[in-house]
């Protein structure tokens, strides 16, 4: 997965709808900053809908990368608003609004599509995340539905971020299956590669010749998921095999963590 991933923050997905899955925060800043920076270098502006805490982790983590506040400032590239306000502009009844969110959101894209015509834009999203922490997933898939409108009407990527525990059978059954059916780009964990090698040896040790088995009925059922075998497998696993998945995903946790 990491070769589409790369392509996503180089810019090679114009329109793409990418997550990343995370349970440190600092890592979530470091995946947003590196996905900004790109584009800050060659000149893209940037609209950003985050929270107080995730921004301020990711522009310490700009600033780590030559883009201090003070820098964005004078170059005019960041859009940025507060995610929980917005949310609160946004929604009707417990769901957002459509012409809503195309007056706020869609005025901040048009607004960076004004001041830099014919450029790309980098969008962040926290609204989704917050939403489904506070247990409106609903509301969440709706909000995903209206981005992936404004993708296909703007030159816009976007990337989000997702609190989840990706070693945690309910997230692996649930959340997680959803997530990958609304985005283009999916990345997990601070080294993802790391995570791929772990669950391949927690499944090969856990099934040994039946793992070849659960890949097959797992890409069957996951073939269009934007992550790879090995994780396709752990989602099919902790639906349909939940005692096999918990013993597969505790090896998995262990092996991560033991570096």
């Amino acid at each position: 997965m990491r070769q589409p991933w790369t392509e996503f923050l180089d810019g090679s997905a114009p329109s793409g709808h990418a997550v990343h899955v995370y349970e440190d925060e600092h890592e979530l800043a470091d995946v947003m900053a590196d996905y900004l920076a790109v584009g800050f270098e060659r000149g893209e502006p940037a609209v950003v809908v985050a929270t107080h805490r995730h921004w301020s982790g990711c522009a310490a983590a700009l600033a780590d990368r030559g883009w201090s506040s003070a820098r964005l400032g004078r170059s005019g590239l960041l859009f940025l608003t507060d995610a929980k306000a917005t949310i609160a502009a946004l929604l009707v009844d417990g769901m957002p609004s459509r012409p809503c969110f195309d007056a706020v959101v869609g005025g901040l894209v048009a607004a960076a599509e004004d001041r830099f015509p014919g450029r790309p834009i980098r969008a962040f999203g926290d609204m989704v995340d917050v939403l489904c922490a506070r247990g409106n997933r609903r509301a969440a898939a709706a909000m995903e539905a209206l981005w992936n409108d404004l993708l296909r009407r703007h030159a816009c990527s976007l990337l989000c971020g997702y609190g989840l525990d990706v070693f945690d059978r309910g997230a692996q059954a649930t959340a997680l299956p959803d997530i990958c059916a609304a985005h283009t780009h999916v990345s997990a964990g601070a080294d993802p590669d790391r995570l791929e090698r772990s669950v391949a040896g927690a499944l090969d040790d856990a099934l040994g010749a039946d793992a070849g088995k659960v890949y097959t009925l797992a890409d069957a059922e996951h073939g269009d998921s934007p992550v790879s075998t090995y994780q396709r497998a752990l989602m099919w696993l902790s639906a349909n095999m939940p005692a096999h998945a918990d013993r597969v995903l505790a090896s998995a946790r262990a092996r991560y963590q033991a570096v």
